[in-house]
């Protein structure tokens, strides 16, 4: 059992419309969501990127009993431009290999990013994500998988797109497994096509893998994710309580209410908002490989999916260069994999020169004002 759901979006959004609705209770219930504050000193930040633009990690965890440890299965960046309203969700691939940083109990390692959660919790995490990718993640927000189930089941269902009978079959197979571990008994999915479906509907069609493969599960993720996203800037305010009050239980995170508050009270004065969904690592920039017998994502090479992955979330003029430490990293990577060194893209193209695969392609989501 693996995905977990990076559901964080979701909530962040949740909090956006409730905190700028001016709803006392939902103070109340802010308030008790649990989480440390991360150690800035340790989380090797880029400070020279723009300060108008905010990344925020999301991890999505898994709450179940039958799953050991906290790998990050679902780990997305929610990157919010408070210039121009837009907000991009950008997808990493649990499987890429990275360099996690040494902690008191693990030496410096080469392996997949999902695992940095496992050894130091989010602030190793965020830490991988900054020496990985050149970022300025200082906060994060942390989902138990369940959430999902409750989100969508608030909001009256989401719809989604069958596409065919492949996923059909591997969602209610999957639909078995979350009913099981969940406790409910959601029906099974009877057609293919558009339609609107439960909670426990979503977060199976979202964890399904075995129809295809991990890249498209991840563009399911976003699918629902911008389902959810534009239901939650169209309900009425007893629906968010409502829905604030079931999630709130799974949720931890680094930010401070006052920081929230902010966040909501500035992003819902904008003009224009708009959600882009991304992935990285870039289909022609990242190859599957066995070693050791363990399947990686190798980025080929990392400094390039650097490159783009900046363009995406601060535009295609952004004067981001690759810092020594990334260089290193990244040929570090190369030398074990016998991949290419160095930058071997054309950094004067823009980002959408890049997004060739249906996977990967970005969906822009206008969003609405709440009522």
């Amino acid at each position: 059992m693996q995905l977990r759901k990076k559901v964080l979006s979701v909530v962040l959004v949740c909090l956006v419309i409730l905190i700028a609705s001016g709803a006392v209770y939902c103070f109340s219930i802010l308030q008790g969501i649990s989480g440390d504050r991360l150690d800035s000193s340790q989380l090797h930040i880029n400070q020279k990127l723009d300060r108008d633009v905010s990344n925020i990690a999301v991890f999505g965890l898994d709450g179940r009993n039958d799953v050991e440890g906290d790998r990050s299965d679902t780990i997305m960046l929610v990157t919010v431009n408070y210039k121009t309203g837009n907000v991009k969700v950008t997808s990493l691939m649990r499987d890429l290999m990275v360099k996690i940083p040494e902690t008191r109990e693990n030496n410096v390692s080469y392996e997949k990013v999902n695992a940095a959660y496992d050894y130091g919790g989010p602030e190793l995490a965020v830490q991988t994500l900054n020496e990985n990718l050149d970022l300025n993640i200082s906060d994060y927000v942390s989902i138990d998988f369940k959430c999902l189930v409750d989100v969508v089941d608030a909001l009256g269902g989401v719809e989604i797109n069958i596409p065919n009978e492949s996923v059909l079959h591997w969602t209610n197979q999957y639909i078995m497994d979350d009913n099981d571990k969940v406790g409910k008994s959601d029906p099974f999915l009877t057609q293919t096509g558009v339609q609107t479906v439960t909670g426990i509907q979503a977060l199976s069609f979202c964890r399904e893998r075995y129809s295809d493969n991990d890249y498209m599960r991840t563009k399911r993720q976003r699918e629902v994710f911008e389902q959810i996203a534009q239901k939650l800037f169209n309900s009425d305010i007893f629906t968010d309580l409502n829905l604030l009050g079931r999630v709130y239980p799974y949720v931890q995170t680094s930010l401070p209410l006052k920081d929230m508050t902010g966040y909501a009270k500035t992003f819902m004065s904008l003009d224009n908002k708009t959600f882009d969904g991304y992935r990285v690592p870039l289909d022609d920039y990242s190859y599957g490989d066995m070693i050791d017998g363990v399947w990686y994502l190798v980025p080929d090479t990392l400094a390039d999916n650097a490159i783009v992955l900046h363009k995406i979330l601060y535009g295609n003029d952004s004067d981001y260069t690759p810092s020594d430490d990334l260089m290193k990293i990244s040929d570090t990577i190369a030398g074990q994999t016998g991949g290419k060194t160095g930058i071997t893209i054309d950094t004067s193209a823009p980002f959408e020169s890049y997004l060739k695969d249906s996977a990967n392609e970005n969906v822009v989501v206008p969003v609405e004002d709440a009522p």
